[in-house]
């Protein structure tokens, strides 16, 4: 078991990285319990159908919204601070959504209940990436996220049942009752990084929150080509996974003409193969270096996104022929995802909060723009077209990857 780097006990570390994980949990599944139900809002509130993908852009786009000021905040004031308010923020806007009483309610409040996501990156990982060692932060960090993926893999099912038999309003309730108890969890067990002197005498510094400094480490951040070449490439993985959370339901219930229980049914696969591929990755950590791992992953990621092309050309554009290169591709994101997020953080010496912030920034960003460009790829329900979209992106992310890997190293001097 891992020892942690700052002087708190392991089971103290291991506590607080499980409430961390039911706080991560909450926020997936405030998205994928929801999803099979979205045809039903949007009828029920009279909007139109583009409406399905465009509350997961709002919601990923208030993930977005306070990244900048976030990892400087928490730099300067402190981790679990920072932590606590967002797990407040994201309670209270999910019972909104759970009164709201028009599109323009549930849409509004999904943004706000969205700003939840900024503090689990930004604040939670890069918390467990300052204290703990690189591969043991990188095997915590997959187990995690075998916890935290149960979200997608039964949030689709349970979700459906919940609408089947009541209302979509009481997801959100049982939702909101749950991030009652992880910020109880978060605020018993969370320690604070900043401050703290690590077993190696190294002191994780605080931040001072002037213009100056922020302006001086942004400036470091986006002059670090390495940097912005691998937080670039980070966006780019994730965009055909958000594209197939967005789409799904219009693919399986709007055109294939699923019941939402089909749906949560053919999400299994899908989301089960992440946890084989953080599996996968923990194994992966015991034998090879960062830069081999992420080797590794593109290499399956890009025979998955081949699959989503080559097997409906052969055998036509019916769903299932996707299916098995989007269950690869799923495969590969968990082995590449750890990995290539502990490169970015430790490729500059920018204090991990602010440096949390663009990774996190970006991420969400490039996820909502992808998915809207998506979206009007996908047009009239082409399977084909979505494909063809997800492959160019994975192509442009090996490039990108490759160039961050490949390309000479830079660091910068910073202000504290």
């Amino acid at each position: 078991m891992p020892q942690p780097l700052i002087p708190i006990t392991r089971k103290h570390a291991i506590v607080f990285a499980c409430f961390l994980v039911l706080y991560e949990f909450l926020t997936y599944i405030a998205n994928d319990m929801i999803m099979p139900g979205m045809i039903g809002v949007v009828q029920a509130f009279k909007a139109p159908e583009t409406a399905v993908a465009t509350s997961l852009t709002v919601y990923v786009l208030g993930g977005a919204s306070l990244q900048l000021l976030l990892g400087p905040i928490s730099d300067a004031y402190g981790r679990r601070p920072a932590m606590l308010i967002g797990a407040c923020l994201f309670f209270v806007f999910t019972l909104l959504i759970a009164c709201s009483q028009t599109m323009d309610q549930f849409l509004v409040s999904r943004f706000f209940q969205g700003m939840g996501l900024c503090f689990i990156g930004v604040i939670g990982y890069a918390t467990i990436q300052e204290i703990f060692a690189e591969m043991d932060a990188i095997r915590i960090i997959s187990v995690m996220a075998n916890a935290a993926i149960l979200a997608p893999l039964l949030g689709p099912i349970l979700g459906a049942i919940i609408i089947h038999y009541t209302s979509w309003r009481y997801i959100f309730v049982m939702i909101a009752c749950g991030a009652v108890v992880a910020l109880w969890g978060l605020w018993r067990f969370m320690p604070e990084p900043i401050g703290q002197m690590k077993k190696d005498g190294e002191v994780i510094p605080k931040a001072t929150l002037s213009f100056k400094s922020i302006f001086s480490n942004y400036k470091a951040l986006f002059t670090n080509r390495t940097f912005c070449l691998s937080s670039l490439a980070i966006g780019l993985l994730g965009i055909p996974c958000m594209a197939w959370i967005g789409l799904a339901p219009l693919m399986l219930i709007a055109e294939a003409k699923l019941t939402v229980i089909q749906y949560g049914l053919w999400q299994l696969p899908v989301f089960g193969a992440t946890i084989m591929g953080n599996w996968a990755l923990h194994r992966l950590t015991y034998r090879y270096e960062i830069n081999q791992i992420v080797f590794i992953g593109a290499i399956i990621m890009a025979i998955g996104l081949a699959l989503t092309l080559i097997l409906p050309l052969l055998f036509g554009t019916n769903y299932k022929n996707l299916m098995p290169g989007i269950i690869i591709y799923f495969f590969a994101l968990s082995v590449i995802n750890g990995p290539l997020n502990r490169f970015c953080l430790f490729v500059t010496d920018v204090s991990k909060g602010t440096a949390s912030a663009i990774v996190s920034l970006s991420v969400m960003v490039i996820a909502a723009l992808g998915l809207e460009v998506a979206s009007y790829f996908f047009g009239a329900h082409s399977n084909m077209n979505f494909a063809l979209y997800c492959n160019g992106v994975g192509l442009l992310f090996i490039i990108i990857v490759a160039l961050a890997f490949l390309l000479p190293r830079e660091t910068k001097n910073i202000e504290a």
